[in-house]
C-alpha cells in the first residue's frame, strides 16, 4: 500500500511538473520571448491571491507591475513624442492616459489570451467583472517587467508595440470610437445624452495655442463631463470624450469593488 500510494504520489508530480511546463511554453509564445528564467515568467503571471490560498513564500507580480508600469510610461511617451511632433505637451499627455488606462490595457491582456493563464486564489469572482479587468491590466504591467528583467529594454518595447501600441487604432482612424466608448458607457450608467459644446480656442494646455485652433466640452446632464483641444473639431471632441473617458475610469477605481455597477 505504501509503495502504491508514493506511486501515485510521484505520478501526480510528473503530471503537475508537465502541465506547468505547458503552460511556460504558452506564456513564451504569447509574449513571444523565451525566458532564461522560468520563475521570473511565473512570478509574471502570480496574482496575490494564490500566494494566500497555497501559503506559497513566493511572489506574486506586485514588484513587477510596478516596474513594468515605468517601462511603459517611458515606450508610449517616446512613441507619441515621435509619432505626433506637432502635438502639444497637454494633447500627449491625454493620449498617454488613454493608452495606459486600465480599460485599454486589459483590452490588450485580453487580445492576447494573458488572463486566462494568470494564477489566483479560488474566488471565482476574481477573474470577472471589473475585476478581472484590473487583473488583467496589472498582469500586462507585470509580464512587461519581466520582459525587461529577463531580456532588456528593447524586447520589452517591441511587446509593448506589439500588444498595445498595435491597438491604438482610434486615433488613426477618426474620432468616432472614443465618442462611441463615451455614450456606451454613459448608457450602462443608466444616463442622458451626451452634448458636445465646440468652439474657437480661447486657451490651451498651459497656455500655449500654437497648433490649438479648437476647444471642446462634453456635457453630460449640466455638467461638464472632460475638455480637449484640438487643430479640428473633430479631433478637440475626441479628446474631450478621451479625458471624460479617463475621469470615468478615475471613478470607478475609486469605488470599491462591492458597490461598483449599482446606478444612483
Amino acid at each position: 500500500m505504501i509503495l502504491e500510494w508514493f506511486r501515485r504520489r510521484m505520478g501526480d508530480g510528473e503530471a503537475a511538473k508537465e502541465e506547468g511546463g505547458q503552460r511556460i511554453r504558452r506564456l513564451e509564445r504569447i509574449l513571444g520571448h523565451r525566458f532564461s528564467s522560468h520563475e521570473l515568467l511565473g512570478r509574471a503571471v502570480t496574482h496575490p491571491s494564490y500566494l494566500d490560498q497555497s501559503h506559497s513564500r513566493g511572489e506574486s507580480y506586485e514588484r513587477l507591475e510596478f516596474l513594468g508600469d515605468s517601462v511603459l510610461n517611458l515606450v508610449v511617451s517616446n512613441w507619441l513624442f515621435e509619432r505626433h511632433p506637432d502635438s502639444q505637451e497637454g494633447v500627449l499627455s491625454q493620449m498617454r492616459a488613454h493608452i495606459i488606462s486600465r480599460r485599454f490595457l486589459a483590452g490588450a491582456s485580453e487580445a492576447i489570451g494573458l488572463p486566462d493563464e494568470i494564477q489566483t486564489g479560488e474566488d471565482p469572482n476574481l477573474l470577472s467583472g471589473g475585476g478581472r479587468q484590473k487583473i488583467a491590466a496589472d498582469a500586462l504591467e507585470g509580464v512587461i517587467g519581466a520582459l525587461y528583467v529577463d531580456g532588456g529594454f528593447e524586447v520589452a518595447r517591441r511587446f509593448i508595440e506589439r500588444t498595445v501600441l498595435s491597438r491604438d487604432l482610434e486615433r488613426e482612424e477618426g474620432f468616432h470610437t472614443a465618442k462611441n466608448r463615451l455614450q456606451e458607457t454613459i448608457h450602462e450608467l443608466g444616463r442622458g445624452q451626451l452634448t458636445y459644446r465646440t468652439h474657437r480656442a480661447s486657451s490651451a494646455p498651459d497656455g500655449d495655442r500654437d497648433n490649438i485652433n479648437f476647444e471642446c466640452q462634453v456635457w453630460l446632464e449640466g455638467e461638464p463631463l472632460g475638455s480637449g483641444w484640438g487643430r479640428t473639431k473633430k479631433e478637440a471632441e475626441k479628446e474631450a470624450a478621451m479625458d471624460a473617458l479617463e475621469r470615468l475610469d478615475r471613478v470607478q477605481a475609486s469605488i470599491p469593488e462591492h458597490r461598483r455597477g449599482k446606478r444612483t
